[in-house]
C-alpha cells in the first residue's frame, strides 16, 4: 500500500525485471496459439492498467458475510477502500486492487492456485494482513486488511482472504470495469516522466537515485521504501481537495498552483513531508472530489521542516509540467 493521504508508511516492493527468452518452438504471430504467452498476465486479465476501476473488483455486497461493509470513498486511483465492521465491534480498512511488481517468494508464504492466478498468503503483522494475487507476468494485486479499531488478533487475514477471493471471482467472471478519463487526466500520465531525476538527486542520500515506476503508472519512487531510507514518492491520486489539517501544515502558492505542504502526522520531528495540489474534478461532481498530484519526501536524520523545504523545491520543479486544465 502506498503512503497516501489517509494511510501509513508505503509497503512498496522493489522492481525486478523478468526477461523471457524466445525459443525456436515459439509460433509465429499469425498462428492461433500466439497469444498463449499472454494468458494470465495483468494486462490480459485487466486490460489498460492505467484506467482500471478497482472498486469493480470489490463489491461490498459480496463481502457482507464479514460484517457490515461499505465503500469508504475514493482516496486513490490504484485501489478501492472499504470499511468492514465485524460483529466483534472492530473496524477494519480493506484495500483491494493496488498493483506492484513482485519479488520472489523468499519467505515461503503459502500459495493457493486459482486457475491461472495464484494467491500468496503473506504472514500477518500486528494489525495488518495482506494477500497478493499473482498474475503470470509476476505483477501482484495487493489486498490488505488494516485494523483501525479493536483487537489486533481479530480475523484480519480472513477479511484479507475474502477480499482476495472476491477480486479473483471478478477477474474470472470478466467483471473488471474501467474509468473514462479525460485526455488531460493525471491518470494517463506516468509521474516518472514529469519529475527530473536530477532535481531528486540534490537530496542527501539520493545522489544516484533512479525512478521506479509502478505497473499502473500512477506512482513513481526514488530511493528505497524502508522507513529509515531517504526517498521521494510522486503520486497521481484522487480524493477530497487538499486541506490544511493541522498546525504543521500550510497552504501556499507554488508555480501559481494552490499547494498544501504538510509534515506527515503533524509532528515537526518526523522527517516526512507531503506537497499536494488539486486538478480536474474526479468522479461524481456532487462529491466534490478532484485529481491530486502529490509529492512525499522523506529525509531520515533531519526534521519535517527540512523535508518540506525539499518538497517545496520539487513541487516548484514539477507543477509547471502537469497537464494543462484544458484538453
Amino acid at each position: 500500500m502506498s503512503l497516501l493521504r489517509h494511510r501509513g508508511m508505503p509497503l512498496l516492493l522493489l522492481l525486478v525485471l523478468l526477461v523471457a527468452g524466445c525459443t525456436p518452438e515459439t509460433p509465429p504471430p499469425s498462428q492461433s496459439g500466439s497469444r498463449q504467452s499472454d494468458a494470465g498476465t495483468a494486462r490480459a486479465e485487466l486490460g489498460d492498467l492505467r484506467t482500471v476501476d478497482p472498486c469493480t473488483l470489490a463489491d461490498p455486497a459480496t463481502l457482507q458475510g464479514l460484517g457490515q461493509t461499505e465503500n469508504a470513498g475514493t482516496v486513490s486511483l490504484d485501489y478501492c477502500l472499504l470499511h468492514v465492521k465485524p460483529n466483534d465491534g472492530s473496524l477494519v480498512q480493506l484495500a483491494i486492487g493496488e498493483l506492484a511488481d513482485t519479488v520472489p517468494n523468499q519467505q515461503g508464504s503459502p500459495v493457493v492456485q486459482r486457475g491461472s492466478l495464484r494467491i500468496v498468503q503473506d504472514a500477518p503483522l500486528p494489525g495488518h494482513c495482506t494477500r497478493q494475487i499473482l498474475f503470470a507476468d509476476n505483477i501482484a494485486m495487493q489486498v490488505s486488511a488494516d485494523l483501525l479499531v479493536g483487537d489486533p488478533a481479530a480475523g484480519l487475514c480472513a477479511i484479507a482472504q475474502a477480499g482476495a477471493d472476491a477480486a479473483v471471482d471478478a477477474l474470472e467472471q470478466h467483471r473488471v470495469g474501467h474509468r473514462a478519463y479525460a485526455a488531460n487526466s493525471l491518470a494517463l500520465v506516468d509521474p516518472c516522466t514529469l519529475l527530473d531525476s536530477a532535481a531528486v538527486q540534490q537530496i542527501p542520500g539520493l545522489e544516484e537515485a533512479q525512478p521506479q515506476p509502478t505497473p499502473a503508472g500512477h506512482q513513481c519512487m526514488w530511493g528505497a521504501p524502508e522507513a529509515d531510507s531517504p526517498r521521494v514518492q510522486f503520486l497521481h491520486t484522487a480524493g477530497d481537495p487538499p486541506k490544511v489539517l493541522h498546525g504543521a501544515a500550510v497552504e501556499e502558492s507554488i508555480a501559481d498552483r494552490r499547494t498544501v505542504l504538510s509534515i506527515v502526522g503533524g509532528d515537526p520531528k518526523v522527517p516526512l513531508c507531503s506537497a499536494e495540489t488539486g486538478r480536474l474534478p474526479f468522479g461524481d461532481p456532487a462529491a466534490g472530489q478532484v485529481e491530486v498530484a502529490m509529492l512525499v519526501v522523506a529525509v531520515p536524520g533531519m526534521t519535517g521542516i527540512d523535508a518540506c523545504e525539499y518538497a517545496r523545491g520539487l513541487a516548484g520543479q514539477v507543477w509547471p509540467h502537469l497537464p494543462t486544465s484544458a484538453p
